[in-house]
């Protein structure tokens, strides 16, 4: 089920619920405008000379068995389009931020540390009264606010699966020290001086700084500083969370290729890390406020001087793109953000946003599903392209002839390597090349000597001639063998 509406600006594009909150960065939606209309995106690649289909993102989710996405995009600081896949869902679906929650808490804790007078640039050691850091294996001084929150604190553990919810969490303290009840080892500062490594475990060390200074739980604290203050509604660190109790507001439950996760969803005491539940709306008013208060704005929720400091690259960038306190940075020539964005993996949600400062424009798609970050490139790819940023990932692939001899090799019955009873079948139907499983047929395009490429994830199939017969091979693990017919 799809639902789509519309304010009519530069874009044919929508929004959905009304805010409560008014500001002057981030404007109510006015219901009367609205109207019905689709907003469609080329996809990522496409075969040149061919038509190139755009679809809404329920049409992209339907292709890539996206059981619940949300949709919402930005521009001039005000909503104008809102999309909702699966049944039931709507603005008050709450999916799990994931990593999107890194932005936020950054935001949090930075906004603390300057209300306390403490500098992002100095060590914290002194400051976290709840454990020793210096204890941590490898620690040297400084560790400092900005290196654990852009990833350059040489802190390790990257990520975390969080805890199915009838397990009793750790604490953040268990988990960063390390305990029986977690399932991550001991954060220790392993990864080489002077260099960018995505770390979780740096957030969580940024969290106990957090608590301990403020006193109060983090939570509260990103409640506090940050949700409240943006206006955030539909928000929250809340783990543990009891559906009814926050009503009309509904957790969509996750997915993972092997089918639901357990329970709905894990709750991650890693909160600083992966701990946030959202809407893609709320996120977008988030992500406007950062943008309106680096700018000077003083009447978005969000310092201005703690906006700079996010979007002020830390460290040493790598080519692409730099890191900030909480979100990867493309800077222009001159040095100026040309975009900034954020992707997310928690156990059954994957989640996305780009921005771009110029148009004041976000685009943030919210999913409960393994395929959601196919699903958010290609839907957001629309967006970005007419604003005039071209996806520098976007590529155009030749189909090739497919020739009879290519026919003999390739076409037919083959087996799982690994599992000899279980089938997979390379079919010629109406032109096309089709490789079938027992649950779906895939679309392929024959790009020349058996390579053949499946547009919707990029897959790549081979088909060669080897010492075991014809092989199939899927990317550089699944292999299948020709059957003899």
């Amino acid at each position: 089920m799809k639902s789509t509406y519309l304010i009519p600006l530069i874009f044919t594009l929508a929004s959905c619920a009304g805010s409560e909150f008014q500001n002057a960065s981030i404007k109510p939606i006015n219901q009367d405008m609205v109207q019905n209309i689709d907003y469609k995106a080329i996809p990522r690649i496409a075969v040149s000379g061919e038509p190139i289909e755009a679809k809404t993102m329920s049409e992209y989710a339907n292709d890539l068995g996206v059981p619940a996405a949300t949709m919402a995009l930005y521009k001039n600081g005000e909503l104008i389009y809102q999309e909702f896949k699966g049944d039931g869902i709507g603005p008050d679906s709450l999916f799990q931020g994931a990593s999107l929650a890194k932005s936020v808490s950054g935001a949090a804790i930075a906004t603390l540390a300057s209300r306390e007078g403490i500098s992002l640039d100095e060590d914290v050691s002194k400051y976290i009264t709840s454990f020793d850091l210096t204890s941590l294996d490898g620690y040297q001084a400084p560790v400092t606010l900005r290196q654990l929150l852009s990833h350059t604190s040489r802190a390790d553990v990257g990520g975390f699966e969080g805890y199915p919810r009838t397990v009793d969490i750790p604490t953040n303290l268990e988990v960063i020290l390390g305990s029986e009840k977690s399932n991550t080892k001991r954060v220790s500062f392993s990864r080489p001086a002077g260099k960018w490594f995505y770390s979780g475990g740096g957030y969580q060390i940024a969290q106990a700084f957090a608590e301990d200074v403020s006193g109060i739980p983090f939570d509260q604290l990103a409640q506090e500083l940050v949700i409240d203050p943006v206006g955030m509604s539909r928000s929250s660190y809340i783990q543990s969370m009891d559906p009814e109790a926050i009503e009309p507001l509904t957790p969509v439950s996750g997915f993972e290729s092997s089918g639901p996760v357990e329970g709905g969803w894990h709750n991650y005491p890693e909160l600083a890390t992966a701990g946030l539940w959202t809407t893609a709306e709320d996120y977008g008013k988030f992500i406007l406020a950062v943008m309106a208060a680096a700018s000077g704005d003083t009447n978005t929720g969000i310092l201005p001087a703690v906006a700079k400091e996010m979007l002020t690259v830390a460290g040493n960038p790598n080519p692409i793109r730099g890191y900030g306190l909480g979100f990867g940075i493309l800077l222009n020539d001159d040095g100026s953000v040309q975009s900034f964005e954020h992707h997310g993996k928690n156990v059954g949600y994957r989640v996305s946003f780009s921005a771009f400062p110029k148009e004041r424009a976000v685009s943030i798609v919210l999913t409960n599903h393994p395929a959601g970050l196919m699903l958010a490139t290609e839907s957001n790819r629309g967006f970005g392209d007419s604003l005039g940023y071209i996806d520098p990932a976007a590529s155009m692939v030749t189909r090739e002839p497919f020739t009879d001899n290519l026919r003999t090799r390739c076409l037919g019955v083959f087996a799982v390597e690994e599992t000899p009873d279980q089938h997979v079948y390379l079919m010629e139907e109406n032109n096309s090349i089709i490789f079938k499983n027992d649950t779906a047929d895939y679309p392929l395009v024959h790009l020349g000597d058996g390579s053949f490429l499946y547009l919707a994830t990029n897959a790549k199939f081979q088909c060669k001639a080897t010492e075991q017969g014809v092989t199939l091979s899927l990317g550089s693990s699944t292999l299948y063998v020709k059957q003899e017919q």
